[in-house]
């Protein structure tokens, strides 16, 4: 009786809404799994598959691609919308959804296309995205050309038709029909054997008269190679024949508008007109790069541009295309012509950026001769550094590029001209690990300001003032912000006892060697903090100490008040402009000027974020919360028993008071009042609360989404943003219950496991 008043409640409920439905009920429901957004049911001991908007039953989900699903019931197909629209009875014996897309893993970006294929007795038909009938199961096979243009088959030839309407643009005369990869408004056909090529309107545009076609993508041209006679040629996009078949091989070379041919073993280069570019003279053309392309003969290199002048003759061991930062380069551009990408993230735009910055910058020549290694000049081929050496790095430090000249076990510095910096009497560092003794060195944002390593030992060289701002010696040096940097080293006799030091990069001393002096971070432009003995010491940009007390050291003070902390990643030291002292019973902050501030009309507060800060106040024997300006102004009164971090809502905290719990934001606004007995995480955009045993969800915004009279709440984990559509429980009745909606769709008696 129980049951049935609750499906009845349930059902009543819903009848007031003007898009209300009557819920469908069934015996059991359960998540879908891989199905979604269709959800599993059981009616009279069977499994079913309902969508929980529209109610619509079916046997199984057999296939889901974008926002289209095919599914079955009663042995018969239809294809259906991811929103409940059906888009056709059940009528066919199978359904599949072909599409197209590029780049759907990245979101923002559209199909191409979409469609539903539809099988009946052995024909074929299509449906579009929004239901359109283009075809009725009428056709032999079907071949999807593009978004516009759909192949079929009929009395064993192929035609095509128009997606638009279904109205037949090409008779089927064909063999065979398919998509032409280098002209959206072509089509390749087949007949007898031979192939062709024609426009969507049915234009023969190269006759099917050939034995193969093959596509050539050329720089900036595109041409279809045919195959006839044992030999290549090449025809243009109107059809023309610019080559005759005379070629045993057409290869298309990258980066250039050339083609490769092929004359007794040898390789040459002609233009599409014919024209040739160089003889066949080579065992081997590479791919062009900048102008420039790699010849081989006879297991040497050599270099021609793209005139076919031979820059260097094939003479070399080996020829490699280096950037300015060293990195070898192949054909075409570095930077890869991705599709736009929607809410791309800050790091993925910094990324292309400094790769397109740094792929605007010079190419270098990397020789090898007989064994040694030389740096030649892009544009003419002449050495930058004759090939004398055992090995050369380009190293690019933030646009500035250098040159590391390797003989023997000794290495000089150079510039982008092969002018000497430093002289070759630097040894080569003997230990891979050596590296750690120079840390964060990505800090540094100078072009001039780079390590200079002799084995073991650094220093820090400064090649615009030509002069070392750290002699090389036996240090450690970490930098702690762009121009700010620590030295640790060794103090004379005393093996394990070492001392540091603070620079900058100008080179001036901002706080003398001093032992048992450890840094930490800088906490501005303006200050340091550092671990000195036991004790933590502020230091300025002058080497002064700004503050420094006995109690505030490593052995930490932890407090006992429940102050929750932020999990922000812009919550930096000074982002409100004070910084939290914690010395135990003293509410101490100091600016970046190192003026002290403290609050002393409360028992705690904590650090400030967004110039707000929660503090805690004594009353009686309780203690209350509240949030209070960098002013000290009450923003809102120390009321709280309680406060809390909320998973996955950085923004957001849990307010306890008289024993209820609230929600207030970052800013200081209740956005729930404290009624509810819980409130939790349910997903990234949503929370659960509950009241008098009962679940409902709020938004981030507090905005109630459901109303709290569900006994239990479950997120659906494969649907709508990893959350809907949700499965409820009230009493011993299940349902489900859609985004944008307070009331079930789907009810159920009680849960599939």
């Amino acid at each position: 009786m129980i049951n049935k008043l609750i499906l009845l409640f349930l059902i009543l409920s819903t009848a007031g809404s003007a898009r209300a439905q009557t819920p469908v009920i069934f015996d059991a429901i359960g998540f879908g799994d891989y199905r979604t957004p269709f959800v599993k049911v059981q009616k009279e001991g069977k499994i079913y598959f309902c969508h929980p908007v529209t109610g619509l039953l079916v046997d199984d989900v057999k296939d889901h691609s974008g926002d289209l699903l095919s599914v079955v019931k009663d042995g018969a197909y239809a294809v259906i919308h991811k929103n409940g629209k059906l888009l056709s009875n059940f009528d066919y014996d199978e359904v599949t959804l072909p599409s197209h897309y590029d780049g759907q893993w990245y979101p923002g970006i559209p199909y191409n296309y979409q469609f539903a294929q539809t099988k009946k007795k052995g024909m074929y038909g299509l449906i579009d995205l929004e239901g359109k009938v283009i075809s009725k199961p009428r056709f032999q096979a079907l071949e999807i050309i593009n978004k516009d243009i759909i192949g079929f088959k009929e009395n064993n030839k192929w035609g095509w038709l128009r997606a638009a309407d279904g109205e037949i643009i090409q008779p089927p005369i064909y063999d065979e029909v398919g998509k032409n990869y280098l002209f959206e408004d072509m089509l390749q056909i087949h007949l007898n054997g031979k192939q062709g090529i024609a426009n969507i309107s049915g234009k023969v545009v190269v006759p099917p008269t050939y034995e193969d076609l093959s596509y050539i993508l050329l720089k900036t041209k595109k041409y279809t190679a045919f195959f006839q006679n044992k030999a290549y040629g090449l025809i243009d996009s109107q059809g023309t024949v610019v080559l005759p078949a005379v070629y045993k091989s057409l290869i298309p070379v990258r980066g250039s508008d050339f083609l490769k041919i092929e004359e007794h073993g040898l390789q040459g280069l002609i233009d599409a007109a014919g024209k040739e570019v160089t003889p066949p003279l080579y065992d081997r053309i590479n791919d062009f790069v900048r102008g420039h392309a790699i010849v081989e003969k006879a297991g040497r290199m050599g270099l021609i541009d793209e005139s076919g002048k031979l820059l260097l003759s094939p003479q070399y061991d080996e020829i490699q295309f280096k950037n300015s930062a060293g990195q070898t380069v192949f054909y075409g551009d570095r930077v890869s012509l991705m599709p736009a990408v929607a809410n791309a993230s800050k790091e993925y735009l910094e990324r292309i950026a400094a790769e397109a910055k740094l792929d605007a910058m010079p190419y270098y020549l990397h020789v090898k001769d007989k064994g040694k290694v030389g740096i030649f000049d892009w544009e003419n081929a002449k050495p930058i550094f004759p090939t004398n050496f055992t090995e050369i790095a380009i190293v690019n430090q933030h646009g500035e590029t250098y040159f590391y000249a390797v003989n023997g076990n000794l290495y000089g510095i150079y510039d982008k001209l092969g002018k000497e910096i430093l002289p070759p009497e630097y040894r080569l560092q003997s230990d891979i690990y050596i590296n750690r003794s120079y840390t964060y060195g990505d800090l540094n944002d100078s072009p001039f300001i780079f390590p200079v390593y002799d084995d073991k030992r650094l220093g820090i060289y400064n090649s615009l003032k030509k002069q070392f701002i750290v002699p090389v010696g036996d240090v450690e040096i970490t930098w702690l912000n762009a121009r700010i940097f620590e030295i640790r080293r060794k103090v004379e006799e005393k093996s394990y006892t070492k001392e540091s030091a603070v620079y900058n990069s100008d080179g001036q001393v901002l706080i003398p060697y001093t032992q048992d002096i450890y840094l930490l971070k800088m906490l501005s432009d303006k200050l340091l903090l550092a671990e000195q003995g036991s004790k933590y010491v502020i230091f300025n940009m002058k080497g002064e100490k700004v503050f420094e007390r006995p109690e505030w050291n490593r052995n930490g003070y932890y407090s006992s008040f429940n102050i929750p902390e932020n999990r922000k990643e812009d919550a930096k030291p000074f982002q409100s402009e004070l910084f939290k002292i914690n010395i135990k019973g003293e509410n101490l902050f100091i600016d970046e000027n190192g003026k002290q501030v403290r609050f002393n009309d409360f028992a705690y507060v904590g650090e400030f974020y967004d110039n707000l800060a929660w503090v805690a106040s004594k009353k009686g024997d309780e203690m209350l919360y509240g949030l209070i300006d960098t002013k000290g102004n009450v923003v809102v009164n120390p009321r709280f028993d309680r406060l809390e971090v909320i998973n996955d809502h950085p923004d957001l905290m849990l307010i306890k008071e008289k024993g209820k719990y609230g929600v207030l934001n970052r800013q200081g606004k209740i956005i729930l009042e404290p009624i509810y007995d819980m409130i939790d995480n349910f997903s990234p955009e949503l929370m659960e609360i509950r009241l008098k045993d009962k679940s409902g969800l709020a938004d981030n915004d507090g905005k109630i989404i459901l109303e709290p009279r569900y006994d239990n709440l479950r997120r659906n984990y494969e649907g709508e943003n990893r959350t809907w559509p949700i499965l409820a429980k009230k009493g011993n009745v299940f349902s489900f219950i859609n985004k944008g909606a307070d009331r079930p769709m789907v009810v159920g008696k009680s849960k599939i496991n």
